[in-house]
């Protein structure tokens, strides 16, 4: 019996290194156009001090060795094109580098591209090229920590496959075109650390599957549109540090799964709505430095699992609603820089003076002691 064992082993062994070695050989070539295109790119790098590139040569198979570059085995057409400027060669710790040049229009001819990552290449510089509209498969465009400029192109909205958007840490200019409301499923979208300027676009709320949206960083004006609050899936909202005005729309409301809103850093006015009560999942709420106005919503008493509240410096005024006092996971407040006055909640008083920032108008642990009336 373990002789006949010992026999089977021996027979299959070879046989599945035979079929191994079958369909290795038989794996299709580099598609001619694809390889044009991703020379191309390299054609339009004008400097690789560490040589990511090296193996991009016209004598080899862009499917076989080619640094950062997969093939679809069977059709030989490029799927993912994958390069960072953080490097871990195996050996000694990763370490950062560069590419410097500009994005190549024939990437435009990858028609079979799934993934184009180009992150913290950092010297990568000019516009996003009119030609990636042809990219109809790509799911997941990165192209974040780069000095790319220019507008963002209109065409954008022709990448109808795609999941994630990546920009951030560049320095693109001009509007959000709205035509980025037709990546209905997009999933994700970053933009943050920009130039951008203009309204964030109504054609937002399109993005019904969008689970993540931050606009930090920039210099977007105009309101926050009411169709944001058709984005039922949404999990972060982060338009900090811009020049945003206007109200806090009533239809924020509608966020039941949002856990981080950061609106601080903008000229936000008006008062904020009850309707933020609704937003039961959130963590983490940042007003601060706007200028909001008239009483805290009683609704805030809602958010159970609040654990960060900043409202610093606006103009908020009268008492702090009893209901806050429901806040129990809260472990850093700032009511600093506003017109509030009266009592703290007691469940507030447990709270280290280090984690919570009033003002002089307010009084009880950890605030000073409130004056006899």
């Amino acid at each position: 019996m373990e002789m006949h064992t010992l026999y089977t082993k021996s027979f299959l062994l070879p046989l599945f290194f035979l079929l191994l070695t079958s369909l290795i050989s038989h794996s299709k070539a580099c598609n001619v156009i694809d390889k044009e295109a991703l020379l191309q790119f390299k054609n339009k790098i004008t400097s690789d001090p560490s040589q990511l590139l090296n193996s991009w040569t016209l004598s080899t198979d862009c499917c076989k060795g080619w640094n950062g570059v997969t093939c679809d085995s069977t059709t030989g057409r490029v799927v993912s094109l994958t390069l960072s400027g953080t490097v871990d060669d195996g050996i000694d710790l990763p370490f950062d580098t560069y590419l410097s040049g500009t994005l190549s229009p024939y990437l435009g001819n990858l028609t079979n591209l799934k993934i184009l990552s180009l992150i913290g290449l950092m010297q990568l510089n000019g516009p996003i090229p009119v030609e990636f509209n042809k990219l109809a498969k790509l799911e997941k465009l990165f192209l974040n920590d780069n000095k790319l400029s220019g507008d963002l192109p209109l065409e954008i909205g022709s990448l109808v496959s795609l999941l994630e958007l990546g920009l951030s840490g560049n320095n693109f200019s001009g509007i959000i075109p709205s035509s980025i409301g037709s990546l209905k499923l997009l999933t994700s979208l970053d933009l943050k650390k920009n130039n951008l300027s203009g309204g964030v676009p109504e054609s937002i709320g399109n993005l019904k599957n969008l689970g993540f949206l931050d606009l930090s960083g920039n210099k977007i004006g105009g309101k926050i549109p009411e169709s944001i609050g058709g984005l039922k899936k949404l999990n972060t909202l982060d338009m900090m540090q811009n020049k945003i005005e206007g109200n806090v729309p009533v239809s924020i409301g509608g966020l039941s799964s949002l856990t981080f809103l950061r609106l601080s850093d903008n000229l936000l006015s008006g008062v904020l709505p009850y309707e933020i009560g609704n937003l039961k999942n959130l963590k983490n709420l940042n007003l601060q430095n706007n200028m909001l106005n008239g009483n805290l919503p009683a609704s805030i008493g809602n958010l159970n699992g609040l654990r960060e509240l900043s409202l610093g410096n606006n103009k908020f005024s009268g008492k702090i609603p009893t209901t806050f006092g429901s806040l129990k996971d809260l472990q850093n407040v700032d009511f600093s820089g506003n017109r509030l006055r009266g009592r703290i909640p007691k469940s507030m008083a447990k709270m280290s003076k280090s984690s919570f920032l009033g003002n002089r108008r307010l009084c009880g642990l950890p605030l000073p002691p409130c004056k006899p009336f």
